[in-house]
């Protein structure tokens, strides 16, 4: 069993993105997305703050390069603030299966950004997996607009373009992550200065538009929301990164993030049984097949 630790947290990181998904789903449909997306980071700071002073002795990495800080931040800013404000917004229009299946894209941008600002190298397994994932998407996508009314179907078309949007922000995210990583900053530190990145965008964001006070004032009233804003940002941008982490230290890179692509398998039965969603077979055949596409990029 020892030697499969890093399986072991690579799996759990995927249990911890699709709960993630769920509870952030069900606050959203409560107080609005860009609510949760904004007191989600207000929880989350704080805890990984505190993972930073027990991993390092310091709140934060005082010692990082200043550049890499900069790219770290750019990372922040697009990741964990506009990527995540539509990611948040695909939830509730979609539901977390359907935006996480699309969010199997985010690793082809990523590769495809790559290529283009990186210099890095692009295969033509690569492109094969960009068809595969793309295959498997529609095959979900297309089977559910078959029963659908042309009102319901313009909130699903609208949601899979703010799903898109939100893979391509991380896409970009990470490839500004990857910018300052170079500069040998902990990926733990890494993160921090990222979600600090985005803290700051997102607060400004919701003071300009007046509703900082407003999106506080729904957590009094509501409550239960509250609960899952909670839990979510404690199992993901915190249990889930330290999980990442240790699955890519005890395990092959590929495998590790292969079995992190899986949490729209993980969405299946809880879609059924949550969200009260049909799960027919050629959906699930489209998710398995999309994972397959999305998993193809790190084995190969």
């Amino acid at each position: 069993m020892i030697y499969l630790i890093g399986e072991i947290f690579a799996l759990l990181t995927a249990v911890c993105w699709a709960q993630n998904a769920v509870l952030f789903t069900l606050a959203g449909r409560k107080v609005s997305s860009r609510t949760t997306t904004h007191i989600r980071l207000w929880i989350a700071l704080p805890l990984i703050l505190i993972v930073h002073l027990i991993f390092f002795g310091t709140i934060l990495p005082f010692d990082a390069n200043i550049y890499g800080v900069l790219y770290l931040a750019i990372s922040g800013i697009v990741g964990f603030f506009i990527a995540d404000l539509m990611i948040f917004e695909a939830f509730v229009k979609i539901g977390p299966r359907d935006t996480m299946l699309i969010m199997t894209l985010s690793p082809i941008f990523g590769a495809i950004f790559s290529w283009v600002i990186l210099s890095e190298t692009l295969m033509l397994i690569h492109i094969f997996a960009i068809f595969v994932t793309i295959f498997g998407i529609s095959l979900v996508i297309f089977e559910e607009k078959e029963s659908r009314k042309p009102k319901k179907d313009k909130v699903k078309l609208i949601g899979i373009m703010i799903a898109l949007g939100g893979a391509i922000g991380q896409a970009l995210g990470l490839v500004f992550s990857k910018m300052g990583l170079n500069y040998e900053i902990h990926p733990i530190s890494a993160n921090t200065i990222r979600l600090i990145a985005g803290f700051i965008g997102l607060s400004l964001y919701t003071f300009l538009h007046g509703e900082f006070k407003k999106d506080f004032k729904k957590m009094v009233k509501h409550k239960k929301s509250f609960v899952f804003i909670f839990f979510a940002s404690l199992i993901g941008p915190v249990l889930g990164v330290i999980f990442s982490l240790y699955a890519v230290k005890h395990a092959p890179v590929g495998i590790a993030s292969t079995l992190m692509q899986t949490s729209p398998i993980i969405l299946l039965p809880i879609d059924r049984i949550v969200f009260k969603q049909k799960i027919t077979p050629r959906a699930i055949i489209g998710t398995i097949i999309a994972v397959i596409g999305a998993s193809m990029f790190f084995l190969f």
